[in-house]
């Protein structure tokens, strides 16, 4: 009994083969269709994942380098090297420090010219400008920092020459001012104050352009040793 109905089967089956031809090749197309549909779409979804990971790799690339960028912008380090390293700037800076030094030396050598120079020009108040417009822009550049301090590279070099000519200029106040603490006594502030009230004989008037002349020599000596 099994035997026959195996036998039934087959021969169903082989019957609906035969009698319907067109299905069967139909299902067969459809099943290719199927599967070459399946195989492009998996092929598609290794390439995309293949992008997806490479757009990951080159977005955590391009974070990381800005990363970098905005703390190069955010901190004074790299700026502040990049400053120092420039040769004019760098030269101002020592040439301020010379400066420094000659006043200190100036004031030793002529005390009297602490307080003639008050009386004699503006130096003191000239040269206190110059440091606080110095001061400022070293502030704005360097000192502040943070989110306030992102500037682009034009911003950057505009204060960098911005910086160096506030130096030439400080560095100009503080040699006149080396040269005049040197130089003046309180017997120019005394000549200056009755200048016009007595006169004066051409042996005096000589004796004090030998004496101006001296001291002009020593000023020299003073602040080129």
């Amino acid at each position: 009994m099994v035997l026959l109905s195996v036998l039934t089967a087959s021969k169903a089956s082989a019957q609906i083969g035969e009698s319907n031809p067109s299905q069967y090749a139909a299902m067969e197309t459809g099943t290719e269709m199927i599967n070459s549909s399946v195989s492009k779409q998996t092929t598609a979804m290794r390439k995309t994942g293949t992008l997806q990971a490479t757009i990951a790799a080159e977005f955590t690339q391009m974070k990381s380098w800005e990363s970098k960028y905005n703390s190069y912008l955010k901190t004074a380090n790299g700026y502040a090297e990049q400053l120092k390293a420039g040769c004019n700037l760098y030269a101002e800076g020592v040439m301020t420090l010379r400066h420094i030094y000659e006043i200190q030396k100036a004031c030793s050598a002529n005390p009297e010219g602490i307080a003639a120079s008050i009386s004699m020009n503006n130096l003191y108040m000239e040269t206190v400008t110059e440091f606080v417009k110095t001061y400022r822009t070293l502030k704005k550049s360097i000192a502040q920092g943070g989110s306030a301090n992102m500037l682009n590279g034009k911003q950057r070099t505009e204060l960098l020459w911005s910086i160096n000519t506030n130096l030439y200029d400080l560095n100009a106040k503080l040699r006149q001012l080396a040269i005049s603490i040197a130089f003046y006594n309180l017997k120019d502030v005394w000549n200056r104050a009755t200048a016009g009230m007595t006169e004066r004989s051409h042996g005096e008037i000589a004796e004090e352009a030998l004496d101006r002349w001296k001291r002009a020599r020593r000023v020299s000596q003073i602040l080129n040793d």
